[in-house]
């Protein structure tokens, strides 16, 4: 790569007050497309919690970015030979449970409901099967939920932490938690376009940008 120059982002997480406007502008611009409505790039997350995916920041758990290598580095989870043996079936990647089931809500049955003595209600349904579901995960579903035993005491980056220490952390009065925005940080040696097999994505020398060639996107990207 011949890097000239390179983008830095800095947020500022005393003034985010984890209104999801940047997920929504992101997510009606990028991912608004059929088959993709679990795909979030950007998302605010509560933390301490879990993240989207669930324990994102666990890598031994996705095997994602770098590790040494003696005097070097290598793709922890990628490579040549890793790609090429995975092209089809990655089982380091999450699955559709480890994001959500995408769902929407019958919206029509609060218009289209017979007159009746109760209110009719607008149940979720899945996007993928079409069958009522009972919602259990989605992208910012731990917002502000940093005492909980579900999401943020299961955070990854607590496991330093000692029982006492970490119920210490979550007592009422001593409970904190902060918003982190996540969007592409446009890596100075990004990961993702080290381990892509098809060239579907590259570094713009001029000014670092990542960015994906759609040369390649629609026909050769797994």
């Amino acid at each position: 790569m011949d890097i000239r120059s390179q983008v830095s982002m800095v947020f500022h997480l005393d003034k985010c007050i984890g209104c999801h406007t940047c997920s929504i502008a992101c997510k009606n611009i990028w991912t608004d497309r059929k088959g993709a409505e679990y795909m979030w790039w950007n998302n605010v997350e509560t933390k301490p919690g879990t993240g989207y995916p669930t324990k994102w920041e666990n890598q031994n758990i996705y095997r994602g970015g770098w590790e040494k290598n003696g005097d070097g580095i290598q793709l922890k989870g990628a490579g040549k030979q890793k790609g090429l043996l995975n092209i089809f079936h990655n089982p380091h990647l999450p699955v559709i449970d480890d994001y959500y089931e995408p769902f929407t809500y019958k919206y029509l049955d609060l218009i289209e409901s017979p007159a009746g003595d109760d209110q009719p209600t607008a149940r979720p349904v899945s996007l993928i099967t079409g069958k009522p579901i009972d919602i259990k995960m989605g992208p910012n579903w731990d917002d502000d939920l940093s005492g909980t035993p579900d999401y943020a005491r299961n955070d990854p980056n607590l496991k330093d932490l000692s029982p006492a220490e970490q119920e210490a952390m979550f007592q009422l009065e001593r409970m904190a938690f902060f918003y982190l925005p996540r969007i592409c940080n446009h890596c100075l040696n990004p990961a993702c376009v080290a381990s892509c097999p098809s060239g579907a994505i590259y570094k713009r020398g001029e000014d670092g940008s990542l960015l994906k060639n759609s040369a390649f996107t629609t026909d050769t990207c797994f």
